[in-house]
């Protein structure tokens, strides 16, 4: 008989799942309000549309279509990418820096398997996204968090931290952030820090992971912070996605980054899946030359401001006294601390009572967070938020 876990690499053996992946046969409950979920609304599908543009590709395009592409991406995407980094500011961008990926977070997976040598370190936001902090731990990273305030990664924790670092003689590799309405605390990194963090990677040699899926769903309509990858493109890894304004089924999403690094993750991706659905990248190409997605922007950011709005009012008229929460300017979610409660321990009790939110430790590295959850306003209507807090909040007052 095979001894399985011996036959398992080192890697392999110290690898976790997803905390928030596992309350999926809870949250697929229908008598249950999730808060939990962080997953587009399928009401801001354009169904129709794609059910057009994909007949159409299969019908016009199919023999291309339905193939094997490059490992790169369908040459008009890569091109559109390209042409879309330039508009966020990387002014040099070339379709050299593009690669495709399989949703954002093979982006994510590549990079850290092209970067970290096991024993490595990471330094991630306390509380980071698990989906980063998984794959950076996969590949072996020692993770290190770094506290979050109101305006983002806190500077001077950070400094202080690879100063401390250092002088045990440990090597950091990259900074990792999403520095737009933050998977889970909702907070957007001001223009400040982000001048701050890059020459931080500037004067200690670190490149920085630049997450950043929420970029076009602002609520403010004014002009955002520069994203980091603007400020100087040498420094970062930039990875974006199609999944949050168009439908994260097609599994569609980017990374761009210097070009050496993009070669090796090009490789990377090459040994993984040898490219991503092509069919899936026609359509989103076709979503992209048509206008669709473009055009569909003002709705998508109205549609998740209105559910956005209905939390706060709702977090306003029922939370628990001494209760905080973040409030955040685009996005999907919002963080919320209770002094004095275990939110794992609540959350049983919650999904009885009919609602369901994340427990926020598992978005700290350093085993903090115990106090606080993670609320999802994408998924339910404004009405259903304001009740699902309700009845959460009454459970948290009990």
């Amino acid at each position: 008989m095979i001894d399985y876990d011996a036959a398992l690499s080192t890697i392999a053996r110290s690898m976790r799942p997803n905390d928030i992946r596992k309350l999926t046969a809870l949250l697929g409950r229908g008598n249950v309000i999730s808060l939990a979920a962080g997953a587009p609304s399928a009401e801001t599908f354009p169904i129709e549309e794609l059910a057009e543009i994909s007949a159409r590709v299969i019908r016009e395009n199919g023999a291309t279509a339905l193939q094997y592409g490059p490992t790169r991406g369908n040459r008009f995407l890569v091109e559109h990418v390209a042409e879309t980094m330039r508009a966020r500011g990387a002014r040099e961008a070339s379709p050299s820096g593009v690669v495709l990926t399989t949703g954002s977070q093979q982006g994510l997976d590549l990079t850290a398997r092209v970067l970290i040598d096991p024993g490595d370190v990471a330094i991630v936001e306390l509380p980071g996204y698990i989906g980063g902090i998984i794959a950076l731990h996969n590949a072996g990273a020692e993770l290190v968090g770094v506290r979050q305030d109101t305006e983002g990664i806190d500077i001077a924790h950070l400094r202080q931290t690879l100063d401390r670092l250092r002088t045990e003689g440990r090597r950091v590799k990259l900074i990792y952030t999403i520095p737009n309405f933050q998977n889970p605390s909702g907070v957007t990194l001001s223009g400040s820090r982000r001048k701050d963090l890059i020459g931080i990677a500037q004067d200690y040699n670190l490149l920085i992971i630049e997450d950043d899926p929420y970029y076009e769903l602002h609520f403010d309509g004014g002009a955002r912070p520069d994203a980091l990858v603007a400020m100087d493109a040498s420094q970062v890894i930039y990875l974006s996605s199609f999944s949050k304004v168009l439908a994260p089924g097609l599994r569609s999403a980017w990374m761009f980054a210097p070009d050496p690094i993009a070669a090796k993750c090009e490789l990377a991706k090459e040994g993984a899946d040898l490219s991503s659905s092509v069919l899936d990248q026609a359509i989103v190409a076709e979503a992209a030359r048509s206008g669709l997605i473009e055009r569909r922007l003002p709705y998508m950011r109205q549609f998740y401001h209105l559910r956005c709005e209905s939390m706060l009012d709702a977090l306003e008229g029922n939370a628990p006294p001494g209760a905080t929460w973040t409030r955040p300017l685009g996005g999907f979610f919002i963080l919320m601390r209770v002094e004095g409660i275990d939110a794992a321990e609540v959350l049983p009790r919650a999904i009885e009572e009919g609602v369901a939110y994340v427990p926020g430790r598992p978005f700290f590295v350093d085993g903090s967070g115990g106090d606080t959850m993670r609320l999802a306003y994408s998924k339910e209507s404004p009405e259903k938020i304001a009740e699902g807090i309700g009845i959460m909040c009454r459970v948290l007052k009990s």
